[in-house]
């Protein structure tokens, strides 16, 4: 989770968007066992609804397990107002999902990463993720 809600970062710098589930198990099972068993995947999608692919040169992709994965691109000044969403699904069904939304100041043309617009989590209570930002200058 980001410290404060707004991040200033400028066009032309590498940002990290990282999200991860988490779950809580009184058998002890790990999250990637679990979310495995349940057909769930965590993913990245932008505003367009298409999942992002490890394929697009502009955007890198890394999932070290199912239970966390990170996205990193370098920003645009035509990313203003662009979003980007994690989201946790099952089968065809979105279950959760956290947007990270991109502004450019006109004032200073910095821009400035908003960290998260918003949280929806409809299905179970026992499941959270968290967003992180990083920022590379």
């Amino acid at each position: 989770s980001s410290s404060s809600s707004q991040t200033e970062i400028s066009a032309g710098s590498s940002v990290s968007l990282s999200c991860q589930l988490y779950s809580y198990s009184s058998a002890g099972v790990s999250c990637d066992d679990w979310i495995r068993s349940q057909g769930i995947d965590l993913l990245w999608v932008n505003q367009a609804g298409d999942k992002l692919k490890i394929s697009d040169s502009r955007y890198q992709i890394s999932a070290p397990g199912h239970c966390i994965i990170t996205l990193t691109t370098t920003l645009l000044n035509e990313d203003d107002n662009r979003e980007w969403r994690c989201e946790v699904t099952q089968g065809d069904q979105v279950k959760s999902s956290v947007t990270y939304t991109v502004k450019i100041s006109a004032q200073d043309k910095t821009t400035t990463a908003v960290n998260p617009v918003h949280i929806t989590n409809p299905y179970k209570p026992s499941t959270t993720k968290s967003p992180e930002t990083s920022k590379d200058q």
